[in-house]
């Protein structure tokens, strides 16, 4: 097996486990050996196997990846108690991070993981750290409060979704969502229906989908999109052109209000760039890192 196919395959012998608190245990892979770190943070309802098509793509002498599964999804714990709101994913990603003893960590996160991501970086600079980011990429990022796509709708209205993945197949729910969030239609292939169901498919996530929903809250957004303007650190913004979940205009807004941020617009594309077009999305992501770093 080439290591391209072994990061695809996303094998439970190729997983660590970091404990962030007692009995909530984290998932996460690394891949490479470089001198660059790079800490990916998934969106909602997704897990760090939605990193497959672009993670074999970074040079492994040149980077070493740190792929998360975040509390509640993929591998990790499903605790019962506790929160699973942005705060709760920041603090556990800064976490991984000290516990890696990592610094200059280029930061990457895609739809609710920016939000993470961005929080992460802000709550570094309060506590005099900010020298534990370098850099940011962040993918359709969710950065501004919206209306809740539909599929999050549902999961807010009471006994509805247990009900609906206790009775639909976890396929067809996972090929509904993959249509309305991508926009290239050939990219959903049996492969990546069957990498997002393994994750859909485990005990307790309609609890973990239902109470991450519940915690996000488009007002608590406030004090943290009023504080972009302070993150000075390098930042790449990229946006799928036909995102029909996070609209563009939040990825312009962004990039304005970021002191040292660019936007690179992928054509033909939703949500997922990374998934969609992962070759696209990793050259301008080499681009921005430099390619003789």
């Amino acid at each position: 097996m080439s290591p391209a196919d072994a990061a695809m395959t996303g094998t439970a012998s190729e997983r660590r486990t970091f404990t962030c608190e007692p009995g909530v245990d984290i998932s996460y892979r690394v891949a490479g050996h470089g001198p660059v770190p790079i800490v990916f943070i998934h969106g909602f309802a997704a897990a760090l196997t939605t990193w497959d098509d672009i993670a074999p793509l970074f040079p492994a002498e040149r980077f070493t990846l740190y792929l998360l599964d975040l509390k509640g999804f993929g591998f990790s714990s499903k605790p019962r108690g506790g929160s699973y709101s942005v705060e709760e994913q920041a603090a556990v990603a800064t976490a991984f991070i000290k516990d890696q003893g990592l610094t200059q960590v280029v930061l990457a996160g895609h739809s609710l993981g920016g939000a993470i991501a961005l929080l992460v970086t802000l709550q570094a600079r309060d506590r005099g750290n900010a020298a534990m980011v370098s850099r940011l990429i962040l993918i359709d990022c969710s950065a501004y409060p919206q209306k809740l796509p539909r599929l999050m709708k549902w999961l807010t209205i009471p006994l509805l979704p247990r009900i609906g993945m206790a009775l639909i197949p976890v396929r067809r729910i996972v090929r509904y969502t993959l249509e309305r969030v991508f926009h290239d239609k050939t990219a959903i292939t049996p492969q990546r229906i069957a990498r997002y169901e393994q994750c859909f498919g485990r005990r307790g996530m309609a609890r973990v989908l239902i109470r991450s929903a519940l915690a996000i809250a488009p007002d608590s957004y406030g004090a943290i999109t009023s504080r972009y303007r302070e993150i000075n650190v390098p930042t790449l913004i990229v946006w799928g052109k036909e995102d029909r979940i996070v609209k563009i205009s939040q990825g312009k807004r962004l990039a304005d209000e970021m002191p040292d941020a660019r936007l690179k617009v992928i054509g033909g594309c939703g949500h997922n760039p990374h998934e969609e077009r992962p070759g696209e999305t990793f050259g301008v992501i080499m681009e921005f890192l430099g390619k003789g770093e």
